[in-house]
């Protein structure tokens, strides 16, 4: 086989792209898979480490402190708090509360995970005002799902905004 001017470029071209994919790809998975391993040794390892279970119980006092400044009550159904603040919200921000369905609970590995389904209805800033509050109160959960519709309605010939959002309060059990 002869080595042309052709086939050298040809060969120092795919040298240098096979440089330039170990260092950009493969470098970072062989790392990154270095790590995993070594902190999975370390896991293993410590599971009954003393040091540990203090660093632990240091930081759930820790957890303990910063969600004690947050205004969370106990009360015998989570389901009537969560409407309440909504009909504040909604009123403030002149939505409509159009559906509040049945909550739905699942239990698995040791958690409780209830999912609340609402809608509104109602202008897009105003319901981003009300999602956005009710994201930034921690202790109503957390939104899992949104989905905007638009529809229009014939009889007034104007569009409607429909919101349903899934929300999700997860409790160990």
């Amino acid at each position: 086989m002869k080595l042309n001017r052709k086939n050298k470029m040809l060969l120092l071209g795919f040298l240098l792209a096979l440089y330039i994919c170990y260092t950009f790809a493969i470098s970072n998975t062989i790392t990154y898979y270095k790590e995993y391993h070594s902190k999975n040794a370390m896991i293993t390892d410590n599971t009954g480490s003393p040091k540990l279970a203090y660093q632990l119980l240091q930081k759930e006092k820790q957890l303990d402190l910063l969600l004690s400044g947050y205004n969370i009550t106990a009360s015998e159904s989570f389901q009537n708090d969560l409407l309440k603040q909504l009909n504040t919200y909604s009123d403030s921000y002149h939505l409509k509360i159009i559906d509040f369905k049945e909550s739905h609970v699942i239990v698995e590995k040791g958690f409780v995970t209830t999912s609340y389904i609402f809608s509104l209805e109602g202008s897009f800033n105003g319901c981003l005002a009300l999602l956005n509050k009710v994201e930034n109160n921690p202790s109503l959960g957390s939104i899992k799902h949104l989905n905007f519709t638009k529809k229009r309605n014939y009889k007034t010939n104007m569009d409607q905004l429909f919101v349903e959002v899934i929300l999700q309060k997860n409790k160990g059990i």
